[in-house]
């Protein structure tokens, strides 16, 4: 099933974000990492929902891009993004 890709990108430090509406599917995510501290992103099914994706950058700064295989990974209530201090993403959906 094809679907339209949308990019949100999600500031280092975010608490936690909704950036998408029901339903979507996570397609693939750019970490940026500025520090080799507290590089963190985590995206859930909502706020406080099942971990869907995590990363912990390892001790180095620079740009990570993910692919997600296959038609991604389902969130059925929306996709939710938290960063850490020193990690900022660009996040694909569909």
């Amino acid at each position: 099933m094809q679907t339209d890709v949308k990019a949100t990108t999600v500031a280092a430090g975010n608490s936690g974000t909704a950036i998408s509406a029901p339903r979507a599917r996570l397609k693939a995510v750019t970490v940026n990492v500025t520090s080799t501290t507290l590089g963190t992103v985590t995206i859930t099914d909502g706020n406080g929902g099942a971990t869907l994706w995590s990363f912990l950058a390892p001790a180095a700064t620079g740009v990570t891009h993910i692919l997600i295989p296959g038609e991604g990974i389902l969130a059925q209530t929306n996709l939710y993004v938290a960063t850490g201090t020193n990690a900022s993403a660009i996040v694909y959906y569909g």
